[in-house]
Formats: C-alpha cells, sequence, structure tokens
C-alpha cells in the first residue's frame, strides 16, 4: 500500500488542507473552486504533492476561455460587427466563430489570443480589410487614437454635444460640436492645438485644419444662429 509522503523530506507526517481558489480570464469573468493542498509538518514544505487538482483545474481554466471567446463574439455583434464579416477579413473557414460562440468547438490558444487582441483594438479589423496596407493601416490607428482622445478630454456635459475626426487623401479634421442657448450671456470656443488648450471668448467659429505635411492653417468659418439655439462646431 503506498503511503503519501513529503517530496521534500520523505516524512509520512503531513496533513490535507482544504481551501478556495478564484481562477480568472480576460472576457471570460471568475470562477472559484475548492481545492486540496498537503502541508508537511516536518519541514514545512506546502503544495498540491500528488496533482490532485491539476485536471478539475485544467477543466475551469478550458470553461473560462470558452466563455471569454462567447462574451468577446458576441460582444462584435452587439456592435453590429457580423461574424461572417470577421471571417472574411481574416479569412477564416465559414462559421468557425459561430461554432466558439456558441461553446460547440473549443478555440486554439492562438485564436484566444488573436480576438482578445480584436476586443481591445477593434480597429485592427478594419487594417485586415484593407490587406493589411501600411499607409492605410497608420490613418485607420491614428483615426482611432485621435477618437479616443477626444472622448477622454474633459468638456462642459451641458454644452458638449460630439466629438470626431475626418480624414482625407492629405488632410485630418478633428472637430468638437457645442450647443449653447442664445440666451447666454457668453459664448466660448475652445481651441486645442499641438501646444496647449487656449480659451477664446466671444470668437466665431474657427476650423483648424492640418494638412500632412504642410503647415496649420486657421480658416474662419460662418455662424448659423436659430431662433432658440445655436451649435457652434469647432474643427481642430
Amino acid at each position: 500500500m503506498n503511503k503519501n509522503i513529503c517530496p521534500a523530506c520523505g516524512s509520512e507526517n503531513i496533513k490535507k488542507n482544504k481551501r478556495v481558489k478564484y481562477i480568472e480570464m480576460p472576457f471570460g469573468g471568475k470562477k472559484s473552486t475548492e481545492i486540496i493542498e498537503y502541508e508537511c509538518n516536518t519541514c514545512g514544505t506546502s503544495g498540491d504533492f500528488f496533482n490532485k487538482n491539476e485536471e478539475h483545474l485544467q477543466k475551469i481554466i478550458s470553461e473560462l476561455k470558452n466563455e471569454s471567446i462567447s462574451n468577446i463574439l458576441n460582444n462584435f455583434t452587439d456592435n453590429h460587427i457580423s461574424l461572417a464579416s470577421i471571417e472574411r477579413a481574416l479569412d477564416i473557414p465559414q462559421r468557425t466563430l459561430t461554432k466558439w460562440k456558441n461553446k460547440t468547438v473549443n478555440p486554439s490558444s492562438t485564436g484566444i489570443a488573436l480576438f482578445r487582441f480584436l476586443r481591445l483594438f477593434p480597429w485592427l479589423l478594419e487594417v485586415a480589410e484593407n490587406k493589411y496596407n501600411y499607409v492605410k493601416a497608420q490613418k485607420i490607428q491614428m483615426k482611432s487614437a485621435f477618437n479616443k482622445m477626444l472622448e477622454s478630454m474633459s468638456f462642459n456635459q451641458t454644452d458638449f454635444v460630439k466629438a470626431g475626426i475626418v480624414t482625407t487623401s492629405n488632410q485630418l479634421y478633428l472637430y468638437l460640436q457645442y450647443e449653447q442657448n442664445i440666451a447666454s450671456s457668453q459664448n466660448t470656443q475652445t481651441i486645442v492645438n499641438n501646444d496647449n488648450m487656449q480659451i477664446i471668448d466671444n470668437k466665431p467659429s474657427i476650423e483648424y485644419s492640418k494638412e500632412i505635411p504642410s503647415t496649420c492653417t486657421f480658416q474662419q468659418l460662418s455662424r448659423k444662429k436659430k431662433r432658440i439655439k445655436k451649435k457652434k462646431k469647432t474643427r481642430i
């Protein structure tokens, strides 16, 4: 009959303990499970001496990976990105993603890693759709980065309406759109340039355009007035 002994010192004076272990997976959530560990009363070594937990833990990790991929694919469909279009862009066999989403087929480790990146940086799908063209990829990345930058800026939420970016073959326009009451005693225009942020009072809308790689220019835009409200759009 085999006896349980400490793998470090060979002592049979060991005790069994149970504890709860939490396993977390990116985009897959968290699960808790009970595991068994042993502790040697002679030398103090502790751990899973006899690999009692390995199979059980691997099963939970596999379940969380499947849940992770399913959540990522559901996020794409919720944002109106079809699984078929992703398969075409990435040259993935048809209906592969549907099987992953429904958890009927386990995704590979490579596939899991790829879709975690796509979940974090959805603009990579647009790069794939453009056949990984380097120049187009740069523009797509810059457009995404500027949109995120504008979204993170702190504006007066009662006046701030929208921020965005428009690109042409040789120009890049960043714009901020405001809406204020005409009854307001003072109108404010915010211009953001490469150096700092300036607040300019009682000025008409200004378009700030940057031609690549030429210098920046300012152009006056016409003001539109309405009976109750007026909109001001700043292009940066």
